[in-house]
């Protein structure tokens, strides 16, 4: 269900002029990131969340979000179920969402946050 949503929501924000240009290859994420020198965002959801819809509708949909995730991150979001798809043993979590902002020098934790009054524990299951 989720995914239907994740996918429906990126189509539908084709239609508009700015939207998150998500990702959905942690590889191929990391090359990009490197060739335009940015950071990356990875937002790791779980299918059949009813956070993880929420976190795409309430906050990655929001304008600023929009703005500040386009300019300084390659967002890349995949599913906890498809192991396969992201480095597990990197960012390994059992809260979802879970949201990482990662160095695309050394693939390392970044400690800056994107938004300043925002409180991610109304969305972790």
């Amino acid at each position: 269900m989720i995914k239907i949503l994740f996918i429906s929501l990126f189509f539908s924000s084709l239609l508009f002029s700015d939207y998150i240009k998500w990702q959905n290859s942690y590889e191929e994420t990391l090359l990009r990131a490197k060739a335009q020198n940015k950071d990356i965002l990875l937002l790791i959801l779980k299918d059949n969340s009813e956070n993880s819809k929420k976190i795409l509708v309430d906050i990655f949909a929001k304008e600023e979000i929009i703005r500040v995730v386009n300019k300084k991150y390659i967002p890349v979001a995949v599913f906890f179920e498809n192991k396969n798809s992201y480095p597990i043993e990197l960012f390994y979590t059992q809260i979802f969402p879970a949201l990482f902002f990662i160095s695309s020098k050394d693939e390392l934790y970044l400690n800056e946050p994107i938004f300043d009054n925002f409180s991610w524990s109304q969305y972790k299951e």
